[in-house]
């Protein structure tokens, strides 16, 4: 069953990337799409969540309003059933970069 969601948490990484370019101005995170679709969506996760400070990609989508934060890593590995991927540091680390910049994060 870990597997089959992998698989889905990959597509829902995908989706993030695929809403960003849908705001307007577009913003095309490349480097984050070529890093999930060359590591796979969890493996790119964990190395986003791995650094020290939160990726460019955090950065951008926060210059453009705290509420676009809904389409970063950080936000959608906090959500069901995605949550259950990724260890409680990890949680923490993407709770406290939301928290950091004003961002409720998901029940």
């Amino acid at each position: 069953m870990q597997s089959h969601l992998e698989d889905q948490f990959h597509a829902a990484m995908l989706h993030i990337y695929e809403s960003a370019v849908c705001l307007s101005p577009p913003y095309r995170a490349t480097r984050f799409l070529r890093m999930v679709q060359g590591n796979g969506g969890k493996a790119a996760a964990d190395q986003l969540l791995a650094a020290t400070n939160p990726s460019a990609g955090f950065t951008e989508l926060f210059l453009r309003g705290r509420e676009q934060l809904k389409l970063s890593v950080e936000y959608l590995v906090l959500q069901e059933p995605w949550c259950v991927l990724f260890t409680e540091e990890q949680l923490a680390i993407a709770t406290k970069r939301l928290l950091d910049v004003g961002v409720e994060p998901p029940q």
